[in-house]
């Protein structure tokens, strides 16, 4: 493993004593008051003036944010003024269903900590603190993650000391990019060479600097959409889905006073990648790439960042932070990392206690898990089996308690269920008019109507996950993705190939069987229109919802395995 580089803090002149005192701004029309009264200008000198600030921590960031998300959070701002003149700020705010105190967009921001002048750093950390404290707010405090040149962790630990409180430093790595001297860029990326080869021999591959706000609304659409496709098939909770974090990127690329840095890759004018980062100080940090899932196997988003690293001196990119995280897509690009710290305050004892605890419990079993079972044993071992367990978890409370162990004695005590093939040809295939109540729109490989289902449950959000990352090798092998949209809402999907139809699901098993009538009618008489002969479709020999329809629409069991 390459080491951690950790430059060494930038030095701060911070006195012993400073008279200092401090405000709370808690009222968005309060903080707008404030702002307009000369808050903002005061805010933005002490960013100016503090080499330590981040972008997450201005007001041309923080202030939309308080807007975009006022229904789940309030203002918590922290003004420390020496005399008249403010020293320092730091933008908090309290969420409004658990009453925590947390930064300003809380785990939206990769770096979290204190702006202050100069001379003023300790007094920051102490104010920030004490309205810690004196709030009485649940659960710790948490600050970071943590620049390594920041002198933020060992003045949290001091004033921790000073005051009796606890605090746990956590740490995690970060790559980076900075040009160095005889990097040969082109034998960095010359994997990345193969698969823009791929494309350009597909016409005409643009890189695209948006910068206009025209440009910026003809981009967002794509952009949110691949991104939420990318979330969707990896499982993970879709963010953009979410309207008050459309309208924050549109509000920021508006304003202008912090530096959206979008890019984008296209393919004939289809875009295949996207990206949405802030440029800070000409710092690029790394934000939401997007990728077109259907050439995700070639690796359409590191193509769009070899191009930002390799053309960095003409986008006016001094380094490009790929932020927390230890990916080996973030090894890939960067040349360097640094270790970033986060530090949790606790005003409460006990809760300290706990949670060292379970950190020395969870690092026992894992240490002994490696031991018994290899190196790497947690990650691909025990992390999937706690993620399964999970799931079963949310499938137990999706059933409910009874329909779950009617299931489990069943599979307990019953004989294996099999597969069954069911087969129909164009003599055979019949209308099914019951049908009709699920009819609607059938689209062809328009995965992006997988993010038209919005439900709870696990069973089928798993479904539409294995049916996203499956995408872009059936899409490989000349097979398609068929969906069934009614009124904007997904109703069942299928892939089909060559007269087989398989991977058939529906979103809601209360009207599952004429779902499946209608989209595999329709696809199955496709088919047949393309040449097939007949129609095959295998289904598990419990999908009875599913058999009914094929039994419908004139398919006949042909073989039982």
């Amino acid at each position: 493993m390459q080491a951690v580089a950790i430059p060494a803090p930038i030095a701060v002149d911070v006195p012993h004593d400073v008279a200092v005192t401090a405000e709370c701004v808690t009222d968005l029309a309060a903080l707008d008051t404030a702002l307009a009264a000369g808050l903002r200008r005061d805010w933005i000198n002490a960013i100016d003036a503090d080499p330590l600030a981040s972008v997450y921590q201005t007001p041309g960031w923080c202030v939309p944010w308080y807007h975009c998300y006022a229904d789940a959070f309030s203002p918590f701002v922290i003004v420390v003024r020496d005399g008249a003149t403010v020293v320092g700020v730091v933008p908090m705010a309290v969420k409004r269903d658990d009453g925590r105190l947390v930064f300003a967009s809380d785990t939206t921001a990769d770096y979290r900590d204190i702006v202050a002048r100069p001379g003023y750093r300790r007094s920051v950390v102490a104010a920030l603190i004490e309205q810690y404290v004196r709030g009485r707010f649940p659960g710790p405090l948490q600050i970071g993650w943590i620049d390594p040149a920041s002198d933020t962790p060992a003045l949290v630990a001091e004033v921790c000391r000073r005051l009796g409180l606890k605090c746990a430093q956590s740490h995690q790595p970060c790559w980076r990019w900075r040009p160095e001297p005889g990097e040969n860029l082109n034998k960095k990326f010359s994997r990345v060479r193969t698969h823009l080869n791929h494309f350009k021999r597909q016409g005409d591959v643009r890189f695209d600097l948006i910068t206009d706000q025209a440009a910026w609304a003809a981009f967002r659409g794509e952009f949110f959409q691949q991104h939420s496709l990318r979330q969707l098939q990896a499982a993970r909770e879709v963010s953009f889905d979410d309207s008050r974090k459309r309208a924050l990127y549109d509000a920021v690329f508006a304003a202008g006073d912090v530096r959206l840095h979008v890019t984008a890759c296209r393919v004939n004018g289809r875009m295949i990648s996207g990206h949405v980062g802030m440029l800070w100080r000409d710092v690029l940090l790394l934000g939401a790439p997007s990728i077109s899932i259907e050439d995700e196997h070639r690796s359409p988003a590191v193509i769009l960042m070899a191009w930002i690293i390799q053309n960095a001196r003409e986008l006016g990119l001094a380094a490009f932070d790929l932020t927390v995280g230890e990916s080996e897509f973030k090894r890939r690009l960067g040349n360097r990392c640094v270790e970033l710290t986060m530090v949790d305050v606790y005003a409460r004892p006990h809760e300290y206690y706990l949670r060292q605890a379970h950190t020395a419990s969870v690092h026992q079993v894992r240490r002994a898990t490696e031991g018994a079972l290899g190196t790497g044993a947690w990650e691909s071992r025990v992390k999937p089996a706690i993620s399964f367990a999970q799931y079963k978890w949310r499938r137990l409370r999706e059933l409910g308690l009874r329909a779950s162990l009617a299931r489990a004695l069943t599979a307990a005590v019953g004989q294996p269920r099999g597969e069954l093939s069911y087969v129909a040809s164009a003599l055979t295939l019949e209308p099914d008019a019951r049908a009709a109540g699920a009819e609607g729109e059938i689209h062809e490989n328009r995965s992006e109507d997988l993010l038209l289902w919005n439900g709870a449950s696990a069973a089928v959000g798993a479904a539409i996950s294995a049916c996203a990352r499956a995408y872009a090798r059936s899409r490989a092998a000349n097979h398609s993705l068929h969906t069934l949209v009614r009124d904007g809402r997904l109703l069942a999907w299928c892939y089909a190939h060559d007269g087989v139809i398989y991977d058939v699901a529906a979103t809601d098993q209360g009207s599952a069987a004429d779902a499946y009538a209608a989209l595999i009618g329709r696809v199955a008489r496709e088919q047949v229109s393309r040449g097939s002969a007949g129609v095959r479709v295998v289904v598990s020999e419990n999908a009875h919802s599913l058999r009914l329809a094929l039994g419908r629409l004139g398919f006949r069991i042909a073989s039982v395995k």
